[in-house]
């Protein structure tokens, strides 16, 4: 909850702008009950003329349009006000994850989709009709005390019972909320690793086994949205209950005033049964808020734990390696919530390849990012030309390093600042690149060639086109150090044939490490690897040695 309201008091020109919108409304509501109790009394009682009555229905249209303008203001101001946290939230999370952290791919989007996104309510409903709430029962009890003394004390004794019905409520909801997030969160993360590897699950024929996991998580999130969601229709009717009971003990108060007792005028009462709904009505909705907001404080402890989650962040120091430097992991291991990579030690020796291969999940690419120098490991250590990370130049590093991920990210920009990626190359240089990874019959079907926009918001390309304008880049760079994670999942037989002799081009000048399924994509291995329930175990070579 500090949290959440250290971030609502940031955007203090919004809490400003909340507390004028109120007294705006709450000043409309009053002029809106003053113009309709004056109608009825000039006309039913006074049976004035209807000349009398005009300036009070000019009072009274003004009053609804003022109060109309302000809540479509105010509402369209509170969305902004909780885009910019949840902005704001969400950049602090990227800084965050922009070194590698234990929580897989896919729970990190459902935190920064779904989770930061139920921070929405608190910003956008509760905090607004919070400070609402605070102005507009209070101008309205402070009027009464002017009109009908009596009135005001019984709302003032009545009131208290809504929001304090919604804390104890609150109280029951949290812990089921929190487990409503956790369950969405792994659910979406589930989905999202099986979509990933859909193919590779094919390949293994372990899609049915992962179907009946998936429907499993389905159903368990669907359980806990459903106890949330019982609790929220039995608060609601007993909070409906609790105003239907206030409001009725104040008309009691005043029809035995009127009626019994004949001490009180038609215009005042009817004025305080005019105001009476309101008051009600944003505590209620003061109630309902705060109950929408519930999830937000489930989502915000999410979000601090994500926040606070240790680093793994890799150190480095000054000193330079060779031209193809050796790669050696020594006793690495990672350990994450469900499963724990390694201990691993593992020797690339100088301008050779190795294969790893082994099932989706296993801890392939994790291997690869720990040699690529992205992830610290827990334990062990990674070493460069046999020299501890923590001694090598991490900006020589970055210039003879490549990584070809599984799913390469391009840049919005055009095709040539892709493949240049801030190099000088020429145009016959970027064009024998794409012919190396059979893409040059596609680069003559663009109408614009090298200056055709890609990427987000540019031309759509398949996975397949992805993986090879990486490698395309890779040919340009020509590191002394290449790390391939399943160049070839997204090709077709043939040009991933040409991919492999690509690959094979490598060989001579750089120390390669690549994770495949294919055969063809090993079959040149000095070193053929299997990863297995997080453990490497040695296999043949490419030779059959």
């Amino acid at each position: 909850m500090t949290w959440l309201k250290q971030l609502a008091f940031s955007e203090k020109k919004y809490i400003a702008c909340f507390i004028f919108f109120s007294l705006l409304i709450a000043g409309a509501i009053i002029g809106q009950a003053y113009s309709i109790v004056k109608i009825v009394d000039s006309v039913f009682i006074s049976k004035s003329s209807f000349e009398a009555i005009l300036p009070y229905a000019a009072l009274l249209a003004g009053a609804i349009c003022v109060r109309l303008a302000t809540q479509a203001s105010m509402q369209l101001t509170a969305n902004r006000y909780a885009g910019n946290v949840k902005t704001k939230v969400r950049q602090q999370l990227i800084a965050h994850w922009s070194t590698p952290t234990s929580k897989p791919a896919g729970e990190k989007i459902a935190i920064l989709q779904h989770t930061v996104q139920e921070l929405h309510a608190y910003y956008a409903q509760y905090i607004p009709q919070f400070i609402k709430t605070l102005t507009l029962p209070a101008v309205i009890v402070i009027t009464l005390f002017f009109v009908h003394p009596t009135s005001a004390i019984i709302m003032l004794i009545t009131a208290p019972f809504i929001p304090l019905t919604y804390i104890l409520i609150g109280i029951q909801t949290k812990a089921k909320s929190e487990q409503q997030l956790t369950k969405m969160n792994r659910f979406s993360s589930t989905f999202l690793e099986m979509l990933y590897g859909l193919q590779t699950l094919k390949l293994f024929g372990k899609a049915h086994e992962q179907e009946h996991k998936l429907n499993e998580h389905n159903r368990q999130f669907s359980i806990a949205t459903l106890s949330v969601l019982k609790i929220a229709f039995a608060s609601t009717l007993f909070i409906e209950l609790i105003t239907t009971l206030g409001i009725g003990l104040v008309a009691l108060e005043i029809g035995f005033r009127m009626i019994v007792f004949q001490t009180l005028a038609f215009a005042p009462a009817f004025f305080v049964l005019t105001v009476a709904p309101e008051y009600y009505q944003s505590l209620k909705e003061l109630g309902a808020a705060f109950h929408t907001g519930r999830g937000s404080l489930a989502a915000a402890e999410i979000l601090q734990e994500a926040l606070h989650e240790p680093k793994r962040e890799p150190i480095w120091g000054t000193e330079a390696f060779s031209e193809a430097p050796s790669l050696t992991l020594k006793d690495a291991s990672i350990q994450y919530e469900q499963q724990t990579i390694g201990p691993i030690t593992l020797t690339v020796p100088s301008k050779q390849t190795i294969a790893i291969i082994g099932p989706s999940g296993h801890g392939k690419t994790t291997i690869l990012h720990m040699l690529a120098g992205l992830i610290k490991p827990d334990t062990g250590q990674l070493l460069i030309d046999g020299k501890a990370q923590s001694r090598i130049e991490e900006q020589k590093w970055r210039q003879e390093m490549m990584l070809v991920a599984q799913r390469p990210y391009l840049f919005a920009a055009t095709l040539r600042e892709n493949l240049q990626m801030g190099e000088d190359y020429s145009e016959e240089h970027l064009l024998e690149a794409l012919q190396q990874v059979q893409l040059i019959a596609w680069f003559k079907q663009l109408a614009n060639g090298l200056d055709t926009k890609i990427g987000e918001g540019g031309l759509g390309l398949s996975g397949g086109e992805q993986q090879r304008i990486a490698l395309a880049r890779a040919w340009l760079k020509k590191p002394s150090v290449l790390l391939l994670d399943e160049p070839t999942a997204a090709l077709d037989v043939k040009t991933a044939e040409a991919v492999h002799q690509l690959i094979q081009q490598f060989h001579h000048h750089s120390t390669v490490v690549i994770i495949a399924h294919r055969y063809e994509s090993i079959a040149h291995a000095d070193v053929i690897y299997e990863v297995r329930n997080g453990q490497l175990k040695r296999g043949e070579t490419s030779c059959g040695k």
